[in-house]
């Protein structure tokens, strides 16, 4: 074939195929498969699979690897503080991963797994090894740089292995698009999930981690520990929802009531004497209720309900093993925090600012499940009033409204040493002075709280007069700037409803008592 002939043919030929060969490994380039590449064992395989990726990144898929694995380091280490060059990691269902080293995802990246253990079947699995994964430090962090945005782990069962400290999933940096959805998290012995703002932002200046998700998540660690622990500064936490955590010590059996006592029965008992319990009384709702164990035994426990009755089978005791939810409201405002839980305490709690600002209160919404639920705020020493605003949990135990025990709002005032709940609470208004000596201002609905007012002066700007008084509740009180005492000569200390007020006066306090005005 002549040499015009030949690049006639190449000249005619191959340039669409050429094109279209370039443009499929364009392609490929931006998706590389794990398994495909060299390395001691997954994590590796993964970051030499990130590496190869163009500079801005693209997707790795992981799900060649089925079965259990063992990994030594975290997979997005190579690109660590690297700007601009965001992963999506894909893992898949049916593999295990047993990591010695946290894994660290960066600002803009994902690691996706397929379902989550709980959730049915077998799902993607990332554990911490019992032996090499180091103690006191989370699982998985979310974010390198100092302001991550879109961090994300989704789809995926962690599970701590009862490592000494261990943590879930920790961020003091994940933003917008970032956070936990649809994530299990189990054997933690510390915490399942913390998001904390950065402890070197003094409250009020604003903080990390804001504007992320928390949601679809199942929660359950060793006792004592802490299902979620949030602090967010200013941003807010945005987009929280179903979340379930539950307690190790669960027991089902049957019921029985006698004189006022109720006795459980149980295969075998390790609910301990005293312990606060929820009851779901099985085939007799009445016996529903929060309870103190009185007595406990290897199988039996019993407590008291006035006036209970009958017996029940399948009924379920729970103690709660662990904290439920800790939100600390020094620094954040918080939003569409929806929890389910089954058989747990759901903790809220604030603190006292470092400046003596008192601490916001809390609004949690939509608990459900076997609770005993308290929105607890506490108050210190604050130097500035503020309004305290309770939003009461919507959970209640039984069909009867008027007997059901209900989630209650607590407001401690740790300076006044007082205690309000739901019943007793429906406006709280503290204003501590700073002065020495001086006692502080306390205003409340609460028939449990006297009002306390240490300026000397009590001032009605806006007076009434005698026509303006009408009919008002009883216990009312104004200064009624025309009014007298209708009759003088029937008014005294011994005979106070002789002291009827009437108007033409020169100006007195006037009171309502028993449907009257009197201006004794």
């Amino acid at each position: 074939m002549s040499i015009l002939q030949k690049l006639a043919i190449l000249l005619l030929l191959p340039l669409g195929a050429i094109a279209q060969s370039n443009l499929i490994a364009k392609s490929l380039n931006k998706i590389q498969l794990a398994d495909q590449f060299p390395g001691a064992d997954p994590c590796i395989q993964i970051q030499n699979a990130i590496a190869a990726l163009p500079v801005n990144g693209g997707e790795v898929d992981a799900r060649g690897f089925l079965g259990f694995f063992s990994c030594s380091a975290n997979p997005f280490g190579s690109i660590l503080n690297h700007p601009g060059e965001s992963v999506h990691l894909y893992l898949a269902a049916g593999s295990t991963f047993t990591t010695s080293a946290q894994w660290i995802i960066p600002l803009g990246s994902v690691v996706s797994g397929e379902n989550s253990a709980p959730g049915g079947g077998r799902g993607t699995t990332l554990v911490a090894s019992a032996t090499s994964f180091p103690t006191n430090i989370p699982v998985v962090f979310l974010g390198d740089a100092l302001q991550s945005e879109g961090p994300l782990i989704e789809n995926i069962t962690i599970d701590c292995n009862h490592v000494t400290g261990s943590i879930g999933i920790f961020s003091d940096r994940v933003q917008e698009l970032g956070g936990v959805r649809n994530v299990s998290v189990i054997n933690y012995k510390a915490i399942g999930i913390e998001m904390l703002d950065r402890s070197s932002l003094a409250p009020g200046t604003g903080g990390l981690p804001e504007n992320y998700i928390l949601d679809e998540l199942q929660l359950g660690g060793d006792a004592g520990s802490t299902c979620i622990r949030v602090r967010v500064g200013v941003g807010g936490q945005r987009g929280g929802a179903h979340i379930t955590c539950s307690s190790s010590l669960v027991e089902t059996g049957n019921l029985s009531c006698s004189s006022g006592v109720v006795t459980a029965t149980f295969p075998a008992n390790t609910i301990p004497n005293g312990a606060s319990i929820g009851v779901e009384g099985g085939t007799n709702l009445s016996l529903n209720g929060l309870f103190t164990v009185a007595t406990s035994s290897s199988t039996q426990l019993q407590w008291n309900q006035t006036g209970c009755s009958g017996t029940a089978t399948a009924a379920i005791v729970g103690v709660m093993a662990q904290n439920g939810v800790q939100l600390d409201g020094s620094d954040g405002v918080y939003s569409q925090i929806h929890c389910e839980f089954t058989v747990d305490c759901v903790l809220t709690d604030s603190v006292a600012l470092q400046e003596g600002w008192v601490t916001r209160a809390l609004a949690i919404s939509g608990v459900t499940g076997q609770a005993s639920v308290k929105n607890i705020v506490h108050l210190g020493d604050a130097t500035h009033p503020e309004d305290i605003t309770l939003t009461a949990l919507q959970r209640c135990i039984g069909p009867n409204s008027a007997t059901q025990q209900c989630a209650t709002n607590v407001l401690q005032d740790d300076f006044n040493s007082l205690t309000l709940q739901d019943a007793s609470l429906a406006w709280y208004l503290v204003g501590h002075s700073s002065i020495p000596g001086q006692g502080s201002t306390l205003l409340s609905s609460s028939p449990n709280v006297s009002w306390t007012l240490p300026n000397p002066f009590l001032l009605f700007h806006n007076p009434s007069s005698f026509s303006q008084l009408g009919t008002q509740p009883n216990g009312s009180l104004t200064y009624c700037k025309d009014c007298t005492v209708t009759t003088p000569a029937s008014c005294s200390t011994a005979n106070p409803s002789g002291c009827v007020c009437s108007g033409g006066g020169t100006g007195d306090f006037a009171k309502r008592v028993n449907g009257t005005w009197l201006c004794n």
